[in-house]
């Protein structure tokens, strides 16, 4: 494989370590979030309104972190990212350890808190990645970030309820133990490879003009077949929010512990692992349309169970499935609209279809709450498989996918060492 000497790049080797680590600490206290409002307060209404903390940022922010992205030093953005969340996850460890009045508000505040410096700290991260790497070692760069979001998704989910069982504070001080790591890594990055292209300074740019920020949702919008699957990708992030708490309701339900929690929801990154395997080759041969709507009608063929048995290993199973379908179509999505669209939108493109995606995981976790109680467990899980038949309907009725506006024909192929970079761009959100 090219690029093999990826293990003499100090500096790459710093700032994925650091970033890698950051991520399962994230995920750690993303868990514990809703959680801990469900265990203190007792209402799936708080544990949504937490969970739509993290998630609000996502909807505030996702465009003009895109023009970040584009345009400001990526190290010092990720830095800013780093001690934002650092302060916010201490925070809430002293909230949750205190339990001052209105606990849930100053939790949501606190998940608020973070969630905005994920969102810069996601977008900007890929660029950084860039700047540090030659051409020879970018294909072993990219894998390594391929494997980045599984792997934290695993680990991070279990690790945030096992420390969540020893002692509640206890997930938020893990986290800080990560944001501390990655400070350090990314203050020991010293340069640039050289070629790498210039950020403009702060001052040539205002980050919420709204051409410039609105430039990626203005081009995502322009094509049909992005912007239905686009679309289609967003109702089913609101699905996927709302069987995560029904799992975690039912999981509860069945008096069953919390590491079990950790271990079901984090066998989506198990899966997703494993699906990143094949989704290169699958997406140089099949068109788009096809894959994405291939994995819509797995998705729902992995709902049936699910609604039909609520036991940990049926739903571990399913979700992993899950997980494992996701890569696939998320790739070939990926790769077209590298194709479709102008590289130097790369970020705000990137930051356009995670805005999409992330309204309806908000929309997703406010209604989760509300079926729940409204329907309970067993009747959710109805609705949840109808919601995914109907979107596998509508996959299926798009138009083949096409160039955008202005934009000429997609030419051949690219090497499929691009396809780990654009599916880590556009990969489904918050499984």
């Amino acid at each position: 494989m090219q690029g093999s000497n990826i293990f003499d790049n100090k500096n790459f080797l710093l700032l994925w370590s650091g970033n890698a680590v950051s991520h399962v600490g994230l995920h750690g206290v993303r868990i514990a979030y809703p959680l801990l409002a469900l265990i203190l307060t007792g209402s799936p209404v708080a544990a949504s309104v937490v969970s739509f903390a993290t998630i609000l940022p996502s909807l505030l922010f996702e465009v003009p972190a895109g023009v970040v992205a584009d345009t400001w030093d990526r190290r010092r953005v990720l830095i800013m990212c780093q001690r934002s969340g650092l302060a916010a996850t201490l925070l809430a460890a002293f909230i949750v350890a205190e339990r001052p009045p209105g606990l849930p508000v100053l939790l949501a505040a606190a998940a608020f808190i973070e969630g905005a410096a994920y969102v810069f700290f996601n977008t900007s991260e890929l660029g950084l990645v860039r700047d540090v790497v030659t051409t020879e070692e970018r294909p072993t760069a990219l894998a390594f970030l391929e494997a980045e979001q599984p792997i934290a998704n695993m680990i991070g989910r279990l690790i945030g309820a096992a420390t969540l069982s020893i002692a509640r504070t206890l997930p938020f001080l893990a986290n800080a133990a990560s944001y501390l790591y990655c400070l350090w890594t990314l203050s020991r990055i010293r340069a640039r490879i050289k070629g790498s292209p210039n950020i403009r300074a702060r001052n040539d740019i205002r980050v919420w003009d709204w051409n410039q920020a609105w430039a990626g949702v203005r081009s995502v919008w322009s094509e049909p077949f992005v912007r239905g699957a686009t679309v289609i990708l967003g109702i089913t992030n609101a699905i996927f929010q709302i069987l995560i708490l029904s799992m975690t309701v039912e999981i509860r339900q069945g008096g069953h512990s919390t590491w079990t929690i950790g271990v079901v929801l984090g066998a989506t990154g198990l899966g997703g692992l494993l699906g990143a395997a094949p989704a290169a080759v699958l997406a140089t041969r099949f068109a788009p349309r096809t894959l994405l709507t291939a994995m819509v009608w797995a998705w729902v063929v992995l709902s049936l169970p699910m609604a039909v048995d609520a036991s940990p290993a049926v739903l571990a199973l399913c979700w992993m499935g899950m997980g494992f379908v996701a890569p696939i179509g998320n790739v070939a999505l990926a790769l077209h609209r590298l194709r479709a669209f102008p590289e130097d939108l790369v970020g705000r493109i990137f930051a356009a279809t995670k805005l999409i995606g992330h309204c309806g995981t908000a929309a997703g976790s406010l209604l989760a709450g509300i079926l729940l109680s409204m329907l309970g467990v067993s009747t959710t899980g109805w609705v949840i498989l109808l919601g995914m038949v109907v979107m596998a309907r509508s996959a299926r009725r798009l138009p083949e996918a096409g160039s955008a506006p202005g934009v000429p024909p997609p030419a051949a192929p690219r090497s499929t060492t691009w396809i780990a970079q654009v599916s880590r761009q556009n990969r489904i959100p918050d499984q």
